[in-house]
């Protein structure tokens, strides 16, 4: 009988891997290793556990992480997304975009007013 997703253990420890290194590159390699498995079979089973691929995971953190820093400590959109791991302002953008469907500049604009803010990640329907 073959597994589709990870075990609890493997996803605990796969998750934790990750949100310890979110801040850095993680290869597909480097996370397999850490859940036991290969990394084709990691992806797989990292997706049919969580809905997301390992990549999606860590750039929804990573947004979330801005959001945060963003709301709460009232950083920059430059700076929140430099200490959210993001090489440059246009791959954040983008992101944020992709996961919110809107832009950190009209995010904000909204959380400012009372709209968005939230933890959550707000996703286009």
């Amino acid at each position: 009988m073959s597994q589709l997703g990870l075990s609890r253990i493997q996803l605990k420890r796969t998750v934790e891997y990750m949100q310890a290194s979110l801040l850095r590159d993680v290869r597909l390699k480097e996370l397999a290793s850490v859940a036991g498995l290969s990394p084709s079979h990691f992806g797989r089973a990292f997706k049919a556990s969580t809905g997301l691929t390992p990549h999606r995971w860590i750039v929804q953190r990573r947004v979330q992480l801005a959001q945060r820093l963003m709301r709460e400590s009232g950083k920059s959109i430059v700076i929140a997304a430099q200490m959210a791991g993001f090489a440059t302002q246009s791959h954040f953008t983008k992101a944020f975009r992709t996961m919110t469907g809107a832009t950190p500049r009209a995010w904000l604009r909204d959380v400012g007013t009372g709209g968005v803010g939230t933890d959550r990640v707000h996703r286009k329907e």
